[in-house]
């Protein structure tokens, strides 16, 4: 009788044990891997018209991808549901909505004005590649600056020109910069202003020079006289008032101060005031309106 309650006791002292030691993985599995900022996720969402991220977990996000070292990739440029991330040093194009790696075997990822991207293989060369990662142009340029329309703005001896990869367009490279706007026109600048040139002549198309441009979908941003304004396509204004500024924009740090970038149809730049004080403006291209 003594020799059955003996059992009795080892077997219910095994249950426990075997018990406790599930308890005991299930807790070293949280902590190791759920826990651990080793492992943390950085999530991707939506949040007022923009593409936000957050290391907490959120019921209503797009994608996520794994943090190292408690670091987590920083997004450098996005197009659509497209971005360029630097994930610790190391760049690669995902797509949030999805969750996947579109492609990590480029050294650098930029988008052109096409939205495809330009990119730098091991060898330093550079190529252009689509967002599902097909390659166009093949890595055989030392810089690509720009493509848009088969054109290519390159980078040769610290000179810029455009070359076309279906027609016979080679403007040499002799400018400090291009600015490719569509298939007629294109930008340049000489002597640090800029001039809006036709394709078909290679002289400007009007009499205009202008100390700062920037152009995305066939719309251009100039500066002239301290003033910003918006032209179409026909170059003709599309705002009733310009924007007045306090920087004549025809220093490098002045130009990258109005941090212009394009945003679905919305066209984001910042102007520095005469108090030094920054007002971000917002034009809605497909609305025709300005707003800040």
């Amino acid at each position: 009788m003594k020799s059955n309650n003996l059992w009795h006791i080892i077997w219910i002292i095994g249950i426990y044990a075997i018990l406790v030691s599930i308890l005991y993985l299930v807790i070293i599995y949280k902590v190791k891997w759920e826990d651990k900022d080793l492992n943390t996720y950085l999530y991707f969402y939506e949040c007022s018209n923009n593409l936000c991220t957050t290391t907490e977990k959120i019921d209503n996000y797009y994608g996520s991808i794994v943090c190292k070292d408690d670091k987590c990739p920083y997004i450098i440029s996005r197009y659509n549901n497209y971005v360029v991330l630097n994930d610790n040093g190391i760049e690669l194009l995902y797509d949030y909505k999805n969750d996947k790696i579109i492609n990590d075997e480029y050294i650098s990822y930029k988008f052109s004005s096409s939205n495809d991207l330009i990119v730098q293989n091991k060898a330093g060369l550079y190529g252009i590649i689509s967002v599902d990662g097909t390659v166009i142009i093949d890595p055989t340029y030392d810089l690509i600056l720009d493509y848009l329309s088969n054109n290519i703005a390159y980078m040769q001896n610290g000179k810029v020109g455009i070359i076309n990869t279906i027609s016979n367009i080679n403007i040499n490279p002799i400018y400090e910069n291009i600015i490719l706007i569509n298939d007629k026109l294109y930008g340049y600048m000489e002597d640090n202003y800029y001039y809006i040139a036709s394709y078909d002549t290679e002289v400007p198309v009007n009499n205009e020079k202008y100390d700062y441009l920037y152009s995305i979908d066939g719309i251009m941003l100039v500066i002239k006289d301290k003033k910003v304004d918006i032209l179409g396509s026909n170059l003709k204004s599309k705002l009733v008032m310009k924007v007045e500024t306090f920087y004549n924009y025809q220093i490098e740090k002045e130009r990258e101060s109005l941090n212009t970038y394009k945003e679905g149809s919305l066209l984001h730049f910042s102007i520095v005031n005469n108090d030094q004080s920054i007002t971000n403006y917002i034009y809605d291209i497909n609305n025709n309106k300005l707003f800040n």
